[in-house]
């Protein structure tokens, strides 16, 4: 009796497709240690925000106690907290 190997075969047009990542913001929070200056510096270090764009979303923040600093996928977000953080800033990550 002749036996033969069935190999599964992969075809090229199946392969498996990556999930893409969730969008997220960046919320910075309101505080009452840090300077306007430093808020400012830190988000267009983060972010590369002009000064206008940062200087409002630090405004935002101030006034209603947070503001959205960037909508971006999951991985670059969590990455833009943490260096918020470390700069001594809130802030938070929140799925949409």
């Amino acid at each position: 009796m002749n036996k033969t190997n069935k190999k599964t075969l992969k075809h090229p047009h199946h392969q498996t497709a990556t999930k893409p990542e969730p969008v997220c913001q960046v919320v910075l929070h309101n505080d009452d240690v840090n300077s306007v200056e430093h808020v400012v510096t830190c988000l267009q270090t983060v972010f590369a925000h002009n000064m206008e764009l940062a200087a409002k979303i630090m405004l935002e923040a101030h006034q209603k106690g947070r503001s959205i600093a960037e909508v971006e996928d999951e991985t670059p977000a969590v990455a833009h907290r943490d260096q918020l953080r470390a700069y001594g800033l809130s802030a938070t990550v929140e799925p949409l």
